[in-house]
């Protein structure tokens, strides 16, 4: 079993599966503590939406925290199987969707089934210019409810989208966290 836990509410301290893949790189522990202290009871009844999932440590970390319903999106079958086992583990399987496929793909579906979201977090793999056209997809097919709140997390070199201004900015490590506000971004 490897380091990798839930931190916070009901599930605290159940370990998560892992897989050992380059493309793979769930938040630290440091990362996940400020992204939740920093989202604090917005978490709570919240519908979340989690793209490049990997383990799905961050949805099921919203989850554990009193969101209503985290939907997951991961690109690769044998990682999204990890979300699966992982929702097992955590006792909140019947909280969580998994939807497996191209994350810009995924979005138009999510769209057409009348999805809409609170809380998103957008966590693609490092240095392949991911963000913006996720964050701008996301944004276009309006899948975000006013005043939905969507975090991104890059490579602290990694160029951001200069559309859309984040309403905040935190570093750690080697990564990034922007936060947008949807009613503020869309036209």
């Amino acid at each position: 079993m490897s380091g990798l836990r839930v931190i916070g509410g009901i599930a605290k301290g159940r370990r998560l599966k892992t897989r050992k893949t380059m493309n793979l790189r769930p938040a630290t522990d440091f990362i996940k503590e400020a992204l939740f202290n920093i989202l604090a009871v917005q978490v709570i009844d919240a519908h979340f939406l989690d793209l490049f999932a990997g383990s799905g440590s961050i949805g099921i970390e919203a989850l554990s925290r009193g969101a209503q319903q985290a939907v997951f999106v991961e690109k690769d079958p044998l990682t999204a199987a990890l979300i699966r086992d992982n929702l097992g583990i955590t006792g909140l399987t019947s909280q969580g969707q998994i939807h497996v496929g191209d994350v810009l793909k995924v979005l138009i579906n999510l769209q057409k089934s009348g999805y809409r979201f609170d809380l998103a977090f957008i966590d693609p793999p490092f240095r392949q210019d991911l963000v913006t056209p996720s964050l701008a997809r996301l944004l276009q097919l309006e899948l975000m409810r006013p005043g939905g709140l969507i975090v991104t997390r890059s490579y602290v070199g990694e160029r951001a989208t200069e559309e859309i201004a984040p309403v905040r900015m935190r570093a750690y490590g080697d990564s990034v966290l922007r936060f947008y506000y949807a009613q503020e971004t869309q036209n």
